[in-house]
């Protein structure tokens, strides 16, 4: 049997209809145990489950695939940690992608800040075991902040502001002990890496970006809530960022710098970036791929252009699919969150006119934990409205009448 088809690494419906948009038909990896939306289901050729982290099963499965459908016209994923796996493939194929080097890169925080160290987009930081980011920040006086997060990681996890040696060594300790709980610890604060750099100060936002042959097309500029210290986790977004056109601007340079350093010239791309009133931007991470939370539903609505669609039409060298046709001139979305730890036992929503769509990740009899990180919110409420702002007060005011039940743990 022969026919048009495209692999895709993980189970991402937005991949999957694009893919189906170009014409071609989409054949899913999906890792043992993970779900299959059933937007997934509807457009796929076949779900294959294998796990898609694991380059030699990705590569045997892929050859099956060939030798039953002859040669995929593309090979690529929107999951965080398949990115490097997919673009080993992709290349090894002879097919259109990011390298190996860069989806490495990008995954790799402290590589990242190597090659932009001499660029105006830098920010000081060191690298290194738990030991090591410690020192450096003893190296410095008592109560300048600094920021620590896994080198590789995603989502909020792990990431702490140090505001003092003694949130340091606390800091320290639970490092250590979470390394030993892992079987990972050794010698000199085990095995697991981090970044650890000054904070900067102003609004965060991110950038969706689609790039081919090197070449960067920006599809929107996104505002984000956070938390704040020192978690840091989101709370929620807004498209189009309300910047006045020269921070805008400011913002779109610092992102193609940062993707020509890192040599990311093909397919999706989601930079972090804050705008500090002093230094300028500041780049936080990249990511080869479409932002988490909803984003490119975010770009979309508010700009009519399908980060997915645009990633195969840029792979293949193609014009787009769509025309775009936003829905209103500003999206946005907002987070539900924990209101304790314990037992959720009942959920309560007040009816919103403004509301487009509801989401819940948790249902009754389900437990919630401290915020920490991104997989610890609750659900969520995207809006519409005349404006960005208008669509976040929108948002927010549905989720902040949400009514959540917990019984103590």
């Amino acid at each position: 049997m022969t026919m048009t088809w495209m692999c895709l690494l993980g189970p991402s419906p937005g991949g999957a209809r694009a893919i189906a948009l170009h014409g071609h038909r989409p054949v899913v990896l999906v890792t043992p145990g993970v779900a299959v939306p059933r937007e997934v289901a509807e457009h796929a050729e076949r779900v294959v489950f294998c796990p898609i982290t694991d380059h030699d099963a990705v590569r045997a499965a892929v050859g099956r695939l060939i030798a039953e459908f002859g040669p995929p016209r593309l090979v690529l994923s929107f999951t965080e940690y398949a990115q490097e796996v997919c673009a080993r493939i992709a290349t090894g194929l002879g097919l259109p992608s990011v390298s190996p080097a860069a989806a490495a890169r990008a995954r790799d925080k402290a590589a990242m800040r190597r090659l932009l160290a001499d660029t105006p987009y830098a920010w000081r930081y060191a690298a290194g075991t738990a030991d090591e980011v410690a020192a450096a920040v003893r190296g410095e006086p008592d109560g300048v902040c600094w920021i620590v997060k896994p080198a590789d990681g995603a989502g909020s996890i792990g990431v702490s502001a140090l505001r003092s040696y003694a949130e340091l060594a606390r800091w320290q300790a639970g490092a250590a002990a979470a390394a030993g709980a892992e079987g990972t610890a050794a010698e000199g604060g085990g095995s697991s890496r981090y970044i650890v750099e000054h904070r900067a100060d102003g609004p965060e936002f991110s950038v969706e970006a689609v790039s081919a042959a090197g070449r960067h097309t920006v599809l929107a500029i996104t505002a984000k809530q956070t938390t704040g210290s020192p978690g840091f986790v989101e709370t929620g977004h807004m498209v189009p960022a309300p910047l006045a056109e020269s921070d805008a601007e400011r913002l779109r340079e610092a992102v193609r710098c940062v993707l020509d350093r890192l040599e990311i010239g093909s397919g999706a791309s989601h930079t972090e970036l804050r705008l500090d009133p002093v230094h300028g931007p500041v780049v936080i991470e990249t990511h080869t791929r479409v932002g988490g939370d909803c984003i490119p539903e975010l770009v979309e609505l508010a700009t009519g252009q399908d980060q997915y669609e645009r990633t195969v039409a840029a792979l293949l060298g193609t014009a787009p699919a769509l025309t775009a046709a936003p829905a209103a001139p500003g999206a946005a979305i907002s987070f539900v969150l924990p209101p304790a730890c314990g037992t959720l036992t009942a959920v309560a929503v007040t009816p919103a006119d403004d509301v487009l769509r509801w989401s819940f990740d948790r249902a009754p009899g389900e437990r919630l934990s401290d915020l920490d990180s991104s997989e610890d919110r609750v659900g969520y409420a995207i809006a519409l409205g005349r404006t960005a702002v208008e669509a976040m007060e929108n948002a927010a005011k549905a989720t902040a009448g949400v009514y959540l039940q917990v019984a103590a743990p």
